[in-house]
């Protein structure tokens, strides 16, 4: 019999990455992680070899407090590389199929990224290593330094065995890289720091010859997941205006580096293209998602359109596959399909791994794809699951705001359905999964649409007897926890609130964040003009505040510094408001250690408990 989700269930889900198949078509290659890690410990990760041939010879490179991932099949498909984190040291590892032989390169900085090149060297993006003169400042205390004016870049070099590293970008931070036979195409910026990143154009350089050329700088958006075809004449990537580094979906664009002219071979499109790669006869292979579906295409001139699915690819954010041939190899989860490896060959789809099998246990939760009617006419789209329609109704609100909420079996939240809860993830505009116009539209207006929305969601979902409750709550993390903030001090639709690491002020946070061009680039106008920065800050409208609300906020976090909730727990408390607020030490953007993760999920939901039949 199914049973219900608990929260351990999402501690337990493996997360699969990095799927590839050697070029013999003989092995499968991937990683998984845990969703969680212990305190003071590395998230753990391990590598998987599956033989599709022979189960007998699958292994998998697991040590324990040891993050392996990102792991590559050499061209041969006799080695696979991969990165490894073990406490603060970093390493490349190169495995030997054949005889199980380890080849361990110790590094002095963190890598993000690698890559085989033809020639059996593996390309490798990598931070600059801490300058001896510094080390010793803070061994002595003379540590003082500047802000902003002691940054890192990240370089790409080249490992050649028994020869070393080669550092081969210079002047530039590197962003995401990719290799095709002795050229390298990436993203980059002039400066290293993360605000940086929304500044980044597209670079094109040999090796060999070092020959550094820009190809593309957009003007106001973002630029990602470079991909250069096999004869280097065309690059193609991803443009749209995103809100976090490593989440990114939008249009594709191609650039050819004979004539120096770029085309949007999706302009007006109504999904959201994630990723892509070039076959060797020059078609481009993509992959797109739309209202909740995932699903392939090819690009010769024309897009034709191929298998499709209500589900997602994974990692939602940052979708990925890989391409064997014409196969598509990708991991992929739905309402009712735990995640897994899966091929696309010839219009059919296999799985490959059983790596969460044990979810097949799990209830699977009644899952709607809903479309609505905003209140200026524009259709908005979500997911709802709902067991009993008379269930209270949590209003949960993705981050970003260009991310999405996917159509999966379990998350975060699915364990409230089994506590007697619905779940309604609204993909207001500004959300991806429906083109770039969709993902755009709520630039400079962060606040005013995209909550209209929401609430219209709601309205949407109580008019259509989908739900049949009084009982609304609302939650989110970092826009989801900005928009949390600012919907209960525009409505008192709400019975409560949870809010996660979530702006208060935009004026305040613009000082403080990591990411200080974000904002100007999302309202379009900088924040010293102060109207939308002040129109649009939750702190301004506190008085108005009726709704019993619980803050939770990670002690540690770079882009939405506590100080954000803070500021606004002190004014509500100041007035009077129903408000707490939970802190967890050692967290950043998001809580990651495993009681911590099990501490917010009860404290939520002793809050909805709370207020559930008041």
């Amino acid at each position: 019999m199914a049973r219900e989700h608990t929260v351990e269930d999402y501690l337990e889900l493996r997360v699969i990455s990095s799927a590839e198949i050697s070029p013999d078509g003989s092995t499968l290659v991937f990683a998984t992680s845990r969703t969680y890690r212990e305190k003071g410990k590395t998230m753990e990760g391990s590598i998987v070899i599956k033989s599709l041939v022979n189960p007998d010879l699958s292994r998998e490179l697991y040590e324990a407090e040891t993050r392996n991932y990102m792991p590559a099949i050499s061209p041969e498909g006799k080695r696979v590389a991969y990165l490894q984190k073990r406490d603060k040291a970093n390493s490349l590892v190169i495995c030997n199929m054949e005889n199980s032989q380890d080849e361990r390169i110790i590094l002095d900085t963190e890598p993000s990224q690698i890559s085989w090149l033809d020639d059996g060297s593996i390309a490798v993006l990598m931070t600059e290593a801490e300058k001896d003169e510094i080390k010793r400042a803070k061994e002595t205390g003379d540590d003082g330094f500047y802000f902003e004016e002691e940054q890192k870049y990240s370089s790409i070099y080249i490992y050649r065995p028994g020869q070393g590293f080669q550092r081969i970008t210079e002047g530039v931070q590197v962003w995401e890289f990719s290799v095709t036979g002795k050229t390298i195409v990436f993203v980059g910026s002039d400066l290293p720091s993360e605000s940086s990143w929304y500044h980044s154009s597209i670079y094109k350089l040999g090796i060999g010859d070092n020959n550094l050329e820009k190809i593309y700088t957009p003007e106001w958006r973002t630029v990602a997941r470079p991909r250069i075809s096999a004869d280097n004449r065309k690059i193609a990537f991803l443009e749209s205006l995103w809100s976090d580094r490593g989440v990114v979906s939008g249009d594709i664009l191609v650039a050819d580096t004979v004539t120096g002219k770029t085309l949007n071979i999706t302009e007006n499109h109504d999904r959201s293209y994630c990723d892509f790669h070039w076959s060797g006869d020059g078609i481009l292979h993509a992959l797109w998602t739309r209202d909740g579906s995932a699903g392939f295409a090819t690009y010769n001139g024309k897009w034709e359109y191929s298998w499709s699915s209500e589900g997602t690819v994974y990692p939602p954010a940052a979708p990925e596959f890989s391409l064997h041939g014409k196969d598509h190899v990708f991991s992929y989860t739905d309402a009712g399909t735990p995640l897994e490896v899966f091929r696309l060959e010839s219009g059919s789809v296999s799985k490959l791994t059983s790596v969460n099998d044990r979810f097949g246990e799990l209830k699977k939760y009644n899952t709607e794809v809903v479309r609505w009617k905003s209140t200026d006419g524009m259709e908005v789209y979500g997911v709802l699951k709902v067991e009993s329609r008379g269930n209270p109704l949590i209003v949960n609100v993705h981050g970003g705001p260009t991310s999405f909420s996917p159509v999966v079996l379990v998350d975060k939240s699915t364990p409230f359905i089994g506590k007697g809860y619905s779940v309604f993830y609204p993909n207001y505009r500004g959300s991806i999964g429906r083109g770039r116009k969709y993902a755009e539209a709520n630039r400079g207006d962060m606040g005013g649409m995209d909550l209209q929305d929401i609430i219209s969601g709601v309205d949407f979902l109580r008019k259509s007897g989908k739900v049949e409750t009084d009982a609304v709550f609302i939650t989110g993390g970092s826009y989801g926890g900005f928009m949390t903030s600012w919907a209960i001090t525009q409505t008192d639709m709400f019975r409560a609130a949870v809010g996660l690491f979530g702006i208060a002020d935009w004026m305040s946070f613009h000082g403080v964040t990591n990411i200080p061009d974000w904002d100007s680039i999302h309202y379009g106008q900088s924040p010293y003009r102060r109207d939308l920065f002040e129109k649009f800050s939750p702190i301004n409208y506190v008085e108005r505040v009726k709704t019993p609300v619980l803050l939770q906020h990670g002690v540690d976090d770079p882009c939405v510094p506590v100080g954000q909730y803070h500021q606004f727990y002190r004014a509500l408390k100041d007035l009077g408001k129903t408000v707490r607020l939970l802190l967890f030490p050692r967290e950043g953007h998001g809580f990651l250690e495993k009681k911590h993760i099990l501490m917010q999920f009860n404290e939520t939901l002793n809050w909805y408990e709370k207020f559930r039949k008041t």
